[in-house]
């Protein structure tokens, strides 16, 4: 097999959600960027399974870039939002004490948030009180941390967009690529099985991957731990349940983990989660201990949870550092290879300040980045069928009578979407499933997989039996039947 050779001035290494926002952010100047990706797309690590919270900034460890860059990625993240057609609602977070100590640990919180910048932040008191925010807290609630700049967002969507908007400015993604090995001189090498990638300087964005690729340049300075996190997904028909994000107060020196906690997403579901559990990179099933401590934790401060409306369960892993903090620093071994490393929570929350990082490191090596004059800050997501106000529905059915055919009833996802999706890159049935939302719903797939099976068949002019779930060897089809 010939082996294809590229170049770049600069390479990312992971299209997570922090390699897809760098590489945005690097759009904007004129350098030669490519991003490799091991899987068949974008976000399919840490970023598709996390709690897709964009939280205000005053949790973390005190001088820890946690907690630093928090408050800007906020800003920052609200602001990209609206010119990437994110879609991002701005409800608020709850951290609930239960007694004394617990309140005492929110006032530490709130002095933090002040001190690092959070601006209304509010120390609600009385159980009355909370409700008229949380009409189902637990009675035993009796104070509560609010802060007004938490939002909810899609993280895998904000990827998507990410990734949209950066292919549009000149950035090359190229997925099942896995880096295999390095080699150094006066550029790096990057060895894929059937490519090599040359590039001035690289990004190490592999997210739970990324100590093994400073190991291929003889740097042992990273360590990753993997903790994972399951879940529980409620239906649809819990959308109310609760108003704002919600967290229990952690306690101890160290508080590792924000705690189970109880949001809406921008789907209308109800999520709860994730438990903290230490875990090979590989390994996302979940457990009846894990599912019950979920059950246990979440009943702890809020009374009638309809756990009957569960619809899925399924676990993440976050890569998580030594120091428990964010590794953003040149290696150790050379300059012209920077470090993102342990990115954890607030990671999703921090993906536009750590960019913004991420080039200064890039800078300060001798990367040339001089403005693109043509760089575009627009992208507009996918337009669906409104589950509103069906009137308005036929303008679309009007330009595209693909949009008159339901292919998942729970979402009510149409082909004209399915059909969309893969012309902006899906290529499998998780590709469509994370462009569009088919397959999410109560039947979680049951209904509408075939059917979008062949429309991916057909679209991309492949057999039935080469569409994939997730790519390599991911088959759903094994052959025809005679």
């Amino acid at each position: 097999m010939e082996t294809k050779k590229m170049t770049a001035d600069i390479a990312i290494i992971g299209a997570g959600i922090i390699g897809c926002a760098l590489a945005r952010e690097l759009s904007r100047y004129g350098a030669r960027v490519v991003v490799v990706e091991k899987e068949a797309d974008l976000g399919w690590g840490t970023t598709k399974a996390n709690s897709g919270i964009l939280h205000a900034g005053y949790a973390g460890e005190r001088g820890s870039l946690k907690l630093k860059l928090c408050p800007r990625g906020n800003k920052l993240f609200r602001k990209y939002a609206q010119e990437l057609d994110i879609e991002l609602k701005n409800i608020g977070s709850l951290v609930h004490a239960r007694n004394k100590q617990q309140q005492e640990n929110l006032q530490t919180l709130y002095r933090q948030g002040r001190e690092n910048g959070v601006e209304h932040l509010a120390v609600i008191e009385g159980n009355a009180n909370i409700r008229k925010l949380e009409p189902r807290i637990a009675a035993q609630v009796c104070a509560s941390l609010f802060a007004q700049d938490a939002c909810i967002v899609s993280p895998y969507g904000a990827a998507i967009a990410l990734y949209e908007n950066a292919r549009a400015n000149g950035i090359f993604f190229l997925f099942d690529f896995e880096v295999s090995r390095i080699e150094q001189g006066d550029n790096f090498l990057l060895f894929s099985d059937d490519a090599v990638l040359e590039a001035r300087y690289v990004v190490n964005a592999a997210g739970l991957y990324a100590h093994r690729i400073a190991q291929m340049i003889g740097d042992c300075s990273l360590s990753m731990n993997g903790i994972r996190g399951e879940y529980l997904l409620l239906d649809r028909a819990a959308a109310g349940y609760v108003q704002k994000i919600n967290f229990p107060v952690t306690e101890g020196s160290k508080k590792k983990s924000k705690g189970i906690l109880i949001t809406p997403t921008v789907g209308d579901n109800i999520l709860l989660g994730p438990t903290y559990v230490p875990s090979s990179t590989e390994d996302v099933s979940t457990s009846k201990d894990g599912l019950r401590e979920i059950k246990a934790k979440a009943k702890s401060y809020f009374d009638q949870i309809p756990f009957g409306q569960v619809i899925t369960s399924f676990a993440g892993i976050r890569a998580v550092s030594d120091s428990n903090d964010f590794i953003i620093s040149h290696s150790e071994i050379n300059a012209r290879f920077i470090h993102i490393g342990g990115i954890q929570s607030p990671g999703l929350t921090c993906a536009f300040s750590i960019s913004e990082m991420a080039i200064g490191l890039l800078k300060e090596a001798g990367a040339r980045l001089e403005a693109n004059r043509h760089f575009k800050p627009y992208r507009k997501s996918i337009m669906k069928l409104d589950q509103q106000d069906y009137m308005a529905n036929t303008s679309l059915w009007s330009e595209n009578q693909n949009y008159g055919r339901i292919v998942c009833r729970c979402e009510k996802i149409t082909e004209a979407e399915i059909v969309e999706a893969v012309a902006r890159g899906a290529k499998t049935l998780d590709g469509v499933k994370f462009r569009t939302r088919a397959q999410m719903g109560r039947c979680q797939g049951g209904y509408c997989s075939l059917r979008i099976m062949h429309i991916l068949a057909r679209e991309l002019k492949i057999p039935l039996e080469a569409v994939t779930k997730n790519g390599k060897r991911s088959s759903l089809a094994t052959g025809r039947v005679q």
